[in-house]
């Protein structure tokens, strides 16, 4: 299996920002809407199109699993649509023993970037975070995420508080196996 060398920072921000932020002129009909018990085959396809080039490998598990991480009471999954079409994701998990909401997924699909829709989706990421009235909400990237993602969540108001090296795999280390089953 190969490894790859990544550091983490973890950030939180500790409260909710004033306001949305808008959809830029001429971006399209954009809708943001949370999406009870997804379809595996959905997310799946959802996590490998904005996941496949960073190295994300959290999600790729048995259905088992995966229904239980994703269909689980605490995580609420939202999409992001631009004039009907899918243009992203974000995934959030409600720690309510410690107050906290944990933005676990982020992700914008290739083909909607550069446009400002990023900013869009993250406010709404945080105020749906925040609209369980958390202490804190968290967020991690690594470097292997997009470049832009740790400017973006700190324009956000999101601040580091941890940093950790770690190694993941490789993303075609833990595609093998799933090939070898379809």
């Amino acid at each position: 299996m190969r490894l790859l060398r990544t550091r983490v920072t973890s950030l939180e921000i500790m409260s909710r920002p004033r306001s949305l932020v808008p959809v830029p002129e001429g971006a399209g009909t954009v809708a943001v809407f949370e999406m009870r018990k997804m379809a595996l085959s959905e997310y799946r396809a959802l996590y490998r199109k904005v996941g496949q080039a960073h190295h994300w490998t959290s999600r790729l598990m048995s259905d088992e699993r995966l229904a239980r991480e994703i269909h689980n009471r605490d995580t609420r999954i939202f999409i992001m649509t631009v004039d009907g079409h899918r243009a992203g994701w974000f995934e959030l998990d409600v720690r309510r023993a410690v107050q906290e909401v944990r933005i676990v997924h982020f992700g914008l699909l290739p083909e909607f970037r550069g446009r400002g829709l990023a900013h869009v989706m993250l406010s709404r990421a945080i105020f749906g975070a925040f609209s369980t009235d958390p202490k804190r909400v968290t967020i991690e990237t690594n470097t292997l995420d997009h470049p832009a993602a740790l400017a973006l969540y700190q324009k956000h108001g999101f601040r580091p508080y941890a940093l950790r090296d770690v190694q993941t795999p490789a993303i075609e280390t833990m595609l093998e196996p799933l090939r070898a089953l379809s």
